[in-house]
C-alpha cells in the first residue's frame, strides 16, 4: 500500500511538472519554446512588412506595465484600434520584481496586440533572477534593428542593478557609427540620463554628448512613471519620457523622411502634442 501511495504521488508530481502547472520556486525559470527570445522575434515580423524607405512608420510607445494589469489590458484594447500603427515599442519595467510568474502575467496581456511588441529592460526587470528571465524571454540587453528609413536602438541603462556595467556607452556609440545611412535613428532605454542611477556624471554627459554628435532624432525612456517631453538645446537631439500603464495613456510616433511628430494618446480622449 505504501508503495502504491508513493508510486502515485511521483506520478502526480511527474504530470503537473509536464504540464507546467507544478511551480516549484516563484523564482524559477522554466520557459516554453514559445516564450523565447520574443524581441527577435518581433522584430523579424516587423522586417516582414517591408516598410519602404519613403514611407512614414508609425509606431506606439508604452512603459511601466509592472503590476498594471487591468491597465495593460485596457492599453492593449485601444491600441488595437489604432489602425495605423506599425508596431509597439515597451520602454521597460515590465514587471515589479522581475518574477517568472509577472512575465508571463503582462507577456500574456501583451500578446494580444495585433501588431509587434519589442521591450527594454527596465530596473525592475534586472531584479532577483529577472537578469536571466529576460535574456532567456527577450533577447539581449542591448540591441538594435532597422525599419524603412529609420534605425531603432535598445540600450540597458540600469547603472545600479548591473553595478555600473551599464549602460555600455561604447557599444552605442558604435551603433551609432552608420547614423548617415538612415533619415531618423531612435535610442530607447529605461532611466534616461537625467537620473543617478543611469550611472556617473560622466557617463551623463558622454550620453548627451553622443546624442548631439549622432544628430539622434529621439532619446526615449520610461522609469519616471509620467510624460515629459524637452530638449537641452535648441534644435538639438529631443527627449521623451513615456507615462506608466496606471496613467492609460500612450504615445503613437510618426516618423518621415523629414522629421518626427507624436501625439500622447489618452484612454478616454486624444491629448495633441506635436
Amino acid at each position: 500500500m505504501k508503495k502504491i501511495t508513493l508510486a502515485a504521488l511521483a506520478l502526480s508530481v511527474w504530470a503537473l511538472s509536464a504540464c507546467d502547472k507544478f511551480e516549484y520556486s516563484p523564482y524559477e525559470i522554466r520557459l516554453k519554446d514559445d516564450e523565447r527570445q520574443l524581441n527577435q522575434k518581433n522584430i523579424e515580423r516587423i522586417q516582414q512588412l517591408n516598410i519602404p524607405r519613403n514611407s512614414q512608420i508609425t509606431f506606439a510607445l508604452i512603459s511601466d506595465t509592472q503590476g498594471f494589469y487591468k491597465d495593460t489590458e485596457a492599453m492593449v484594447a485601444h491600441l488595437n484600434k489604432q489602425n495605423d500603427v506599425q508596431f509597439v515599442l515597451h520602454n521597460g519595467d515590465i514587471t515589479d520584481f522581475g518574477l517568472l510568474k509577472e512575465f508571463r502575467l503582462i507577456n500574456e496581456r501583451l500578446g494580444k496586440l495585433k501588431v509587434p511588441q519589442v521591450t527594454v529592460i527596465g530596473n525592475h526587470d534586472a531584479v532577483n533572477n529577472g537578469k536571466q528571465l529576460y535574456k532567456e524571454m527577450y533577447g539581449p540587453y542591448d540591441f538594435s534593428f532597422t525599419a524603412g528609413h529609420s534605425k531603432f536602438i535598445f540600450i540597458n541603462t540600469n547603472g545600479w542593478e548591473f553595478k555600473g556595467e551599464a549602460p555600455d556607452l561604447d557599444w552605442l556609440d558604435r551603433e551609432l557609427q552608420d547614423r548617415d545611412e538612415y533619415d531618423q535613428v531612435f535610442v530607447l532605454s529605461h532611466i534616461p540620463a537625467s537620473d543617478a542611477s543611469f550611472g556617473s556624471p560622466e557617463k551623463l554627459q558622454r550620453y548627451h554628448d553622443l546624442m548631439e554628435k549622432y544628430k539622434v532624432s529621439m532619446s526615449i525612456h520610461g522609469h519616471g512613471h509620467s510624460f515629459d517631453a524637452y530638449q537641452l538645446r535648441e534644435g538639438g537631439t529631443r527627449y521623451l519620457n513615456i507615462g506608466d500603464a496606471a496613467d492609460k495613456e500612450y504615445v503613437i510616433m510618426r516618423a518621415t523622411n523629414t522629421g518626427v511628430t507624436f501625439d500622447r494618446v489618452k484612454i478616454e480622449g486624444e491629448l495633441g502634442f506635436k
